[in-house]
């Protein structure tokens, strides 16, 4: 369960880092990186960012590595933009969701339209 302070802190560094990841940072891998989730610990010391990109070119482990090396920078300006007591260690997650989504998206596409095709040919649609 998350307290009101949390997610305070969650929504104020989910817009931070959406604004220095998108804007600021100079790493040609990172330029279509999302921030897509912030979870901050209950001591506010730890903060798990999840992220996702749409570039084909660069891979995951590119678009990660990015982010590890931009660490200090964005810690840094997090302390200067952000009235926390302390600033919290960051650490960044790949998130799939979206690709996922798309995949299930596609799938239940797939199923409509093989119903509809089979409804055209007169046939019982396919169970499942």
């Amino acid at each position: 369960m998350t307290t009101i302070r949390q997610q305070r802190v969650a929504d104020l560094l989910y817009q931070e880092l959406s604004i220095l990841i998108g804007t600021e940072l100079n790493d040609p891998r990172l330029s279509l990186v999302t921030v897509t989730h912030v979870d901050v610990s209950k001591d506010l010391r730890n903060v798990k960012v999840y992220v996702s990109h749409d570039d084909d070119e660069v891979s995951r482990t590119q678009v990660m590595q990015g982010l590890r090396r931009a660490t200090p920078y964005l810690r840094g300006q997090i302390a200067t933009r952000c009235s926390l007591r302390a600033v919290p260690e960051l650490s960044f997650h790949y998130d799939d969701t979206p690709e996922r989504a798309a995949r299930v998206d596609e799938l239940l596409r797939r199923i409509a339209a093989e119903r509809a095709a089979a409804q055209q040919r007169g046939e019982a649609p396919p169970a499942g």
